[in-house]
Parts: structure tokens; C-alpha cells; sequence
């Protein structure tokens, strides 16, 4: 990690990144009491695929432990097919039901050119909030209280708030479209402040990454998938969106000067499944992308801070301070 992080502080351990995210390693010690951490009926959690590896070694988990599960994805126009190939392999193999939950295409182009052209840093949040939005859409509409997500400490511990900015916020997508369209944003799912707190507070509806339950190494998962599921490995963390990886690749390098594996790799770092002088020799290596064709408009617009835009920016920190400050106060 560097100065691009603008909030780093360099200590005598390595960075505050480094020793938070030390100070959040999972224990590992934790049990599943399934009785009262899973739901009855159909289906006990609710579980979205995207092909890519965390995913997947989350429902590999979800089945070993006799989990049922509902899985879906979402196609936002950009799946890559090895990724496709994946869940189906996975979903088949392991007899689990599986639901493509469809969005408009059309509409949701129209919203990625909209924040293409705001200049904002972060280029992800339609592509987040549809994901969120659509997950507890689900999760409420058949009756399920838990969501596996696949974030977890082992590869996700560092990633720095100023590279982006919160893909809740529903008020700062609504005014990027509107700025760019002259329209009201309808026809995609999507999930308010009030509806977030009520799915969450209210219904009772709850995220566990599993994966930070168990010894996770990604190496080790891509083996196991290969060998019980005949799993491709799609390459880099993330890529198995080809717009994800544009942006992660392309767009944030050299745009923002934001690398993000540098996170990625700090993460690895920090969980002992690299080390920095390996982590060092990929960055040596300019980052591979897909070219889109639209390398040249993206980098034309003007460059936009998020604050240009209404948003619920406040409301957000304070949340983000106070969870901070329970997690701080729990770990010690």
C-alpha cells in the first residue's frame, strides 16, 4: 500500500491498513449452530454466483455442511462465459437451485454511461447497488433471514475508502442519472436508506461471509473446484466480469492512478498467502485488460469527486463511525 490511499498512515508495523486488518482476522474457532443461524423451510440461505471463486467455495461449503441454499445471478451485459460455464457446472454438480435473476439491459447501460460520463471514481456502483438491492428483494420475497456473502478477510482485509465511494447510496445514483439523462431513474432494482435499515433492522434479513469461518486460500479453492467440479479459472480477482475488469484494470490505473491490486495483494499479504516481494514482481507487470472501446471517451470526460453529486455522504459516515467503533470496541 501507498500514498494513492490518501488516509494511510505508515507505522512501525507497516501501514494502519496492515494493522487493522490484522486486528480483524477472523478467529477461526467459531461454530455453526444451524438450528438457529439458518432458516427453515425451502431454503435456508440465499446465495449469489457470479463464477468467481469466492462464490463458488461458498456454496461448496453451503452443501458439505448439508446448507440448502437458493442461488442466482444477475447478467449485467458482461459476464465473462467461463464464468457462466462455472455456475452452471457448480449449480448441476451439486443439485442446488438456481434462479437468473434478469434486469434491463437497456436501462442499465444507460445508467453505467451516465456515471461514465459524471468522471466519478467509482464506476461499480450501479453494477453493487443492483446486486444488493436484488439480494434482499429476494431474501424477503421467500422468506429466507440469511445471505452468504463471499467477502471475506483472507483475500478482502485492506481496500481503502478514498479509491471509491459507497454503492449504497441511492440518492447519489439518482442525480448522477438524472445530471446525464434528464430523467428519473426507474425500471432497475433498486434498494433507499429507509428500505436497507428495514430489510436489515425490521425483517431481520443478515449478511455472514462465510468463507472467514473456515482456513480460506484462493490457490487451494481454485484447485478443489477444478478437481471436483471442473472449474476455469478466469484469472485475476474480479475478472470474472469483463466490465469489472476494465475498470479495476484499466480505467482506475489510468485515470485515478488506482491500482487496486495493490489491495489485493496486501490482503494476500497480510493473510500469508504471498509475500511482498512476489506481490512486488506482479506489479511490476502493467495490469492486462479487455479493450471495450471506449478506452479514449473515459478518459476524456473530466475527472468528478463524488461530492460534486447529491449523495447521502453524511448519513453514511456517521453509520460507517459508529460500526467502526462497535467492531474497535468487540476486538478488544
Amino acid at each position: 500500500m501507498d500514498t494513492t490511499a490518501t488516509e494511510i498512515e505508515f507505522t512501525d508495523t507497516g501501514c494502519t491498513f496492515c494493522d487493522l486488518a490484522m486486528k480483524m482476522k477472523p478467529s477461526f474457532k467459531e461454530k455453526f449452530y444451524i438450528d438457529e443461524m439458518w432458516g427453515e423451510g425451502d431454503y435456508n440461505v440465499l446465495l449469489g454466483l457470479s463464477g468467481g471463486v469466492d462464490s463458488s467455495m461458498c456454496l461448496h461449503y453451503l452443501v458439505e455442511m448439508g446448507i440448502r441454499p437458493l442461488c442466482f445471478s444477475i447478467d449485467n451485459g458482461y459476464n465473462d462465459p467461463k464464468a457462466d460455464e462455472n455456475i452452471m457446472r457448480l449449480v448441476e454438480g451439486m443439485k442446488v437451485p438456481f434462479y437468473r435473476y434478469t434486469i434491463d439491459l437497456d436501462k442499465f447501460q444507460e445508467l453505467q454511461a451516465a456515471f461514465l460520463k459524471s468522471g466519478t471514481k467509482n464506476l461499480e456502483i450501479p453494477t453493487d447497488h443492483i446486486l444488493m438491492a436484488s439480494t434482499y428483494e429476494m431474501a424477503n420475497k421467500y422468506g429466507i433471514k440469511t445471505i452468504i456473502s463471499g467477502g471475506n478477510w483472507a483475500t478482502e482485509s485492506i481496500m481503502p475508502e478514498s479509491w471509491g465511494y459507497n454503492a449504497r447510496d441511492l440518492t447519489h445514483i439518482r442525480d448522477i442519472y438524472r445530471k446525464f439523462t434528464k430523467k428519473k431513474l426507474t425500471g432497475l432494482p433498486t434498494c433507499s436508506l429507509l428500505q436497507f435499515n428495514w430489510y436489515k433492522w425490521i425483517k431481520g434479513i443478515r449478511i455472514i461471509n462465510l468463507l472467514d469461518y473456515f482456513q480460506y486460500n484462493r490457490q487451494e479453492a481454485i484447485q478443489l473446484l477444478q478437481e471436483k467440479y471442473g472449474y476455469q479459472n478466469y484469472g485475476e480477482k474480479h475478472c470474472e466480469n469483463i466490465f469489472t475488469w476494465w475498470f479495476q484494470n484499466f480505467y482506475l490505473p489510468e485515470k485515478w492512478n488506482i491500482d487496486k491490486r495493490k489491495a489485493h495483494l496486501s490482503s494476500m499479504i497480510v493473510s500469508g498467502q504471498t509475500t511482498r516481494e512476489e506481490a512486488l514482481a506482479v506489479l511490476a507487470e502493467d495490469p492486462i485488460y479487455p479493450e471495450l472501446g471506449i478506452e479514449s471517451r473515459a478518459l476524456a470526460y473530466p475527472k468528478m469527486d463524488y461530492t460534486f453529486y447529491k449523495t447521502d455522504e453524511r448519513l453514511w459516515k456517521f453509520i460507517s463511525t459508529i460500526v467502526r467503533l462497535l467492531r474497535r470496541l468487540s476486538l478488544k
